[in-house]
């Protein structure tokens, strides 16, 4: 089965605290998470470490986090700080 997540139009460090317990939920029900950023813009680097963490753990599962429809800005606040999809646990879709 496949969560879906939104992020939330704050990305301040309470609602990381928020949407992190929500992504250690999802994976303690063995559960995939898809998280939808169409609306989002550029993430925070908290943000960006928030979901690499969580990919990471997933693939430790056997699970995975991916990134559903990235706007623009959240691709480029990835690539800003050297992401390369071939060697994340973090998909982008």
């Amino acid at each position: 089965m496949l969560i879906t997540v939104s992020l939330p139009p704050f990305l301040g460090r309470s609602e990381a605290a928020t949407f992190r317990n929500q992504l250690l939920v999802a994976l303690e029900q063995r559960e995939s998470i898809a998280v939808e950023c169409a609306e989002a813009g550029a993430l925070p680097s908290l943000w960006i470490q928030l979901l690499h963490s969580a990919a990471t753990s997933a693939a430790e599962r056997g699970l995975s986090v991916t990134l559903k429809a990235a706007s623009e800005e959240c691709r480029e606040s990835l690539r800003a700080i050297g992401f390369d999809a071939a060697h994340s646990a973090l998909v982008l879709e």
